[in-house]
């Protein structure tokens, strides 16, 4: 009682509780019982009961680290801001399990004078025996926990290695006398192999799941709870559910443990505990064949390259993406061998050009750039010259694979009908046994059999849906159309409706790479090799165009047509009829124009009355011009054209007598009451105008 004085008592008595983990809290409850408790002990050296305050923020927290624990946090700032008077544990092991918070919690408390307290004493932190053997405690306390964990955790690996340690199964599996076994309920059975399916034809995860998202398909998951008891939802599937699966060995038929492991990171000055994914060689224990896989383990292995491949920023061919060049990914520079990447241009990515950048990364040039289309071009036409198959063949191949995914498709919705169902018929039985007079169970019964009435309507309607709309039953038609189709593969390639990531994953199905190098000598060519998946390689060249320059009569006539007062629209039609071409040999569009125009300085020379007449304020049908808009509303040239652009009005392009393209507005009475509302709104706000000049300064 002596190292206790006035100073102390008329400060708090924080009264510190801890549990490490939730089962802990549930199952020690003497332990917990003991830190409460600790109360009165305070009570019993002198704080008043409105003097103590019981922290217990981190019940189900390890003492480990001080992340997470708003508890110690709180216990710490109330030592620095003198608040604290005292501080109770049952012992240094409740506080921290870490010396270094230990030591900066005992360094608080000396400068502050804060005692500490425990079930075998009063430690004054400014007493250097006491200090001495508060650090002895902690740094016991610390080792301890390392003395702990070994033994765990060895116990832990041993049972691992052996296949013989428990942890929770994934879906599609259950516990059984001999290790994993498949999940009873063989509706869960189809649902996860759909999903494998699914995945071995389709190119990236992201494309399954939107997959699962058009035909309403959806995955299992089960919940189980402590008393042996467990739940099957069906839930969306998602990317993070599927990847997953895709990721757990279990599924190939293998026991594995230790596939993921803790390290310490720095984060924002602080050291931090981050999980980690090993390698497979660094796994603690890997048992194949050890229960009923759904995929073999080659088809695993396989999956994990897809994944890695298909993860972004990395040196290799990637997911097929929906940019235009079709050799993303698998282009090789024939110079240097490395892979050559895909700079696009123009509006919308319609150019684009394959560059190899050599040893720009250290300093030096990139090794050559070339366009990308007629190499693609050249590529395209041997992919479908070469893979055309004995048609029947094809045929036969596709109908065969697509009714086996509808096939599949169809079993799982039936057998998600036929739970329904069950599950219905249960509820109905339970009810009718109960007895009448006891209301309260009949109306819980009640409730559930109008729950599982609902969800088997539901479960209807979804599976009359996809039959109806998604396709889930193959008809007559649809093998009428798959057939017609795989008569005429290059129709398909070239549909609108096959995107360029299909195309990308089509042609890396048969082309493992493709490899160009320049050629100058006879003459500019390009030297391409194809690599197949089956060991072939075709190779040949094809000539490479010089960059060449607009000619100089196109240019003039240009400016001829400039001096006339034309359009950029005009002058393109005009020059395409008397047979002039572009620098690259293409036609003339109003854009190549302008940009010809402004690159020669050849600025369109202003009008004057005496060349032509204005445009009149309205058609003679009555339609506006944008100068007569302009008037009726108030407003200027640019703000009619963003009304056009919005479509705030209707108005179409036609030429006028001697212009080209002019536009006509229909204004009617609703719309020009609503186009003076706009016009009147923005000419009474001038804050918006006045804040972008200032923003510039």
């Amino acid at each position: 009682m002596g190292k206790i004085d006035s100073q102390h008592l008329e400060r708090r008595a924080y009264v510190y509780v801890r549990q490490s983990t939730a089962k802990q809290v549930l199952e020690n409850t003497e332990s917990t019982a003991r830190q409460y408790a600790l109360a009165e002990r305070a009570r019993a050296l002198g704080w008043s009961e409105s003097a103590i305050e019981i922290v217990d923020e981190d019940l189900g927290r390890s003492g480990t680290t001080t992340e997470e624990r708003s508890g110690f946090a709180l216990l710490t700032e109330a030592v620095a801001d003198g608040e604290a008077g005292a501080i109770l544990a049952i012992e240094v092991s409740r506080l921290a399990r870490c010396s270094q918070d230990w030591q900066q919690l005992l360094a608080l408390c000396a400068v502050a004078g804060v005692v500490v307290i425990d079930e075998q004493g009063i430690y004054d932190p400014r007493n250097g025996d006491d200090k001495l053997l508060l650090d002895f405690k902690g740094t016991m306390s610390e080792a301890e926990l390392h003395w702990l964990s070994l033994r765990l955790r060895g116990a832990m690996n041993s049972l691992g290695k052996r296949g013989e340690l428990r942890f929770p199964a994934p879906t599609g599996y259950i516990w059984g006398s001999h290790g994993f076994e498949k999940d009873p309920d063989l509706a869960v059975q189809k649902a996860i192999e759909v999903v494998f399916d699914r995945f071995a034809i389709e190119p990236t995860v992201g494309r399954v799941v939107r997959w699962a998202r058009e035909v309403g398909f959806k995955i299992p998951a089960r919940h189980s709870f402590a008393d042996g008891t467990s739940e099957l939802t069906w839930n969306p599937l998602c990317v993070s559910r599927l990847k997953e699966m895709l990721k757990s060995p279990i599924f190939a038929g293998a026991y594995a443990y230790g596939r993921r492991g803790e390290t310490k990171v720095i984060v924002d000055g602080r050291i931090r505990t981050a999980r980690r994914s090993k390698s497979l060689d660094e796994w603690t224990a890997l048992i194949q064949d050890a229960h009923e896989g759904y995929i073999s383990w080659e088809v695993y292995l396989k999956n994990q390259e897809r994944l890695r491949e298909n993860a972004a920023r990395r040196p290799n061919k990637g997911a097929p993406r929906e940019g235009r060049a079709l050799l993303t990914g698998v282009l090789l520079c024939g110079r240097c061998g490395r892979s050559m990447t895909v700079a696009y241009q123009g509006k919308g990515g319609d150019r684009w050009t394959y560059v190899c950048r050599g040893e720009s990364g250290h300093g030096s040039k990139a090794c050559w750039t070339i366009s990308g289309p007629a190499i693609d071009v050249a590529v395209e036409e041997l992919l479908l010259r070469m893979i055309i198959p004995d048609e029947l063949e094809l045929t036969l191949a596709v109908e065969r694979e697509v009714e086996s995914q509808a096939s599949a498709l169809n079993e799982q919705w039936k057998l998600r009908l036929e739970k329904a169902e069950y599950e219905a018929r249960r509820a109905e039985r339970r009810y009718m046994v109960v007895d009448p007079d006891n209301r309260v169970v009949a109306r819980t019964l009640e409730g559930q059999w109008e729950s599982c009435l609902q969800e088997l309507e539901a479960v209807r309607h979804q599976y009359e849906e996809a039959r109806r709309e998604r396709r889930v039953q193959l008809t007559d038609e649809d093998r009428k159309r798959i057939r017609e189709l795989a008569h005429d593969l290059p129709s398909v390639w070239h549909s609108p409706t096959t995107s360029p990531a299909d195309r990308k994953a089509m042609l890396r199905m048969v082309i493992e790479a493709v490899s160009i190098r320049p050629i100058d000598v006879p003459e500019r060519r390009t030297h391409i090799q194809v690599q197949w998946t089956s060991g072939a390689v075709d190779e040949w060249s094809i000539l490479r165009r010089r960059n060449q320059s607009t000619s100089n009569a196109a240019i003039e006539r240009i400016r001829e047509l400039t001096e006339l007062g034309m359009a950029d629209g005009a002058m393109a039609e005009r020059l395409n009829e008397e047979g002039f071409v572009t620098g690259r040999s293409r036609r003339w569009t109003a854009e190549a124009v302008k940009r010809m125009r402004l690159m020669h300085t050849t600025v369109r020379r202003a009008p004057t009355c005496g060349d032509r007449q204005a445009l009149p304020d309205r058609h003679p049908d009555g339609r506006y011009s944008v100068g007569g808009a302009m008037k009726r509303f108030g407003v200027s040239g640019d703000r009619v054209r963003r009304w056009i652009k919005r479509g705030l009005v209707e108005a179409v392009r036609e030429d006028f007598e001697w212009c080209k393209g002019a536009w006509w507005l229909s204004i009617d009475e609703t719309t020009a009451k609503r186009l003076e509302k706009v016009a009147v709104k923005r000419r009474r706000s001038p804050k918006r105008k006045n804040a972008r000049v200032v923003g510039r300064r």
